[in-house]
């Protein structure tokens, strides 16, 4: 097990290579996408960067409760009646969470760094120097103590859905009401996980996109052209309006 302080890596499996191939595939399919974007973009920026990440582990306990519903259907000869029953729905676990990642870079978009994920933490390794060669290593600047609020928010989160899909199959609707956590035991790690950061200019405006060293998952926001989302939402109005126009003249013909 990985304890506090002690410095753990998971090393690039891919190369910058890679990251400029993944740039040019997060490209296609963007039909809204800028032609002069795609064109004529360039890389402005493209590093490889270790990113310090607290990994928290807990043995936890929880329950939920919820309101659930459930229809049975009667036919007369008159009417078809329909009987909602109400349910009070309890659920009660435990689960082992191992390594929950929490960024510990405030300079690091949270958001894409949870996209990117999952690293493979099963492969780390004590850390050496050598890890350094051709990358940046950013260092931690949000205590374990301040993450753990991410963390067990992620954690809660997870418990709570893993609680709800144990339920949901059975009932037509399915409301929280109440839900309640707790962790038995609990202790943090600490990780340098590889990251690919390219960064782009378009209009004098910089896009960033960041990709997992590990498997290659990549993310970021493209700009759109305005004038081909007017084209494509007048067009798709259009389509729209045709089709219904048709539907309606059906209907008019069928009941002449």
């Amino acid at each position: 097990q990985i304890l506090a302080g002690q410095f753990c890596w998971l090393t690039f499996k891919l190369s910058k290579e890679d990251a400029v191939s993944a740039l040019k595939r997060h490209y296609k399919g963007k039909l809204l996408l800028p032609k002069l974007f795609r064109d004529h973009n360039h890389i402005e920026e493209l590093r490889g960067i270790y990113v310090p990440f607290w990994l928290f582990s807990a043995d936890c306990t929880g329950r939920a409760d919820y309101q659930g519903t459930r229809k049975r259907y009667y036919e007369t000869p008159d009417a078809r009646i329909i009987n909602t029953d109400h349910y009070r729905v309890v659920r009660k676990g435990e689960v082992s969470f191992d390594k929950i990642p929490v960024d510990g870079s405030s300079k690091m978009d949270d958001l894409y760094m949870e996209s990117i994920e999952p690293f493979d933490y099963d492969n780390m390794e004590t850390f050496t120097p050598a890890y350094f060669t051709g990358y940046v290593a950013d260092t931690y600047d949000i205590s374990h103590d301040d993450s753990e609020k991410r963390a067990d928010s992620r954690l809660s989160s997870s418990f709570l859905g893993m609680l709800e899909a144990t339920a949901a199959p059975y009932y037509v609707t399915l409301s929280a009401e109440d839900g309640s956590i707790y962790k038995t035991r609990s202790h943090v790690g600490y990780a340098m996980v590889p990251v690919w950061i390219v960064t782009t200019r378009y209009k004098d405006k910089p896009y960033t996109f960041m990709m997992n060293g590990q498997t290659g998952v990549f993310v970021g926001s493209l700009p759109i052209d305005k004038g081909k989302l007017a084209r494509w939402t007048w067009g798709t109005f259009l389509i729209i309006f045709i089709i219904s126009l048709g539907i309606m003249e059906w209907v008019m013909g069928g009941l002449g």
